[in-house]
């Protein structure tokens, strides 16, 4: 048995993707869907989706949004995705941008700042735990 994935975003759709296992990157921790889950809405926060599709994990940064579980049928709606192959860095790469966000942060007075080098550093940590996770679980 499969679940019939559906990830709707502003810069990428797909669609009717068969997968096996979903791990959700949600307000309250990670999440796994398997096969036959009971119906759930969830709310999902920036970080690394996880597929396993056919034998391999696939990791996609997603920007918050919603999902919903219901017959075997998930829908995830995201403000934006970035799959690997957006994510032109490698780990050293993708390390040195999270510190440069986390001394940014740091720096940052105003609370709007604050708010947006928040979601900018959750940014970059959620690529660099998705391209770390590629490389240590090869397809």
């Amino acid at each position: 048995m499969l679940i019939t994935t559906n990830i709707l975003a502003t810069n990428r759709t797909i669609t009717n993707w068969k997968v096996k296992e979903v791990v959700l990157p949600t307000t309250t921790g990670e999440l796994g869907i398997l096969p036959n889950h009971s119906r759930l809405l969830t709310a999902l926060d920036i970080g690394v989706l996880r597929v396993k599709a056919e034998t391999s994990w696939i990791p996609i940064v997603i920007l918050d949004g919603i999902a919903e579980i219901k017959d075997n049928n998930l829908k995830i709606i995201v403000r934006q995705i970035e799959e690997l192959s957006d994510i032109k860095s490698s780990v050293e790469d993708a390390k040195k941008e999270l510190d440069q966000m986390v001394d940014i942060l740091a720096k940052s007075n105003k609370q709007n700042e604050k708010l947006l080098n928040t979601i900018n550093l959750k940014r970059a940590l959620a690529r660099f735990q998705a391209i770390s996770f590629a490389e240590s679980n090869p397809s």
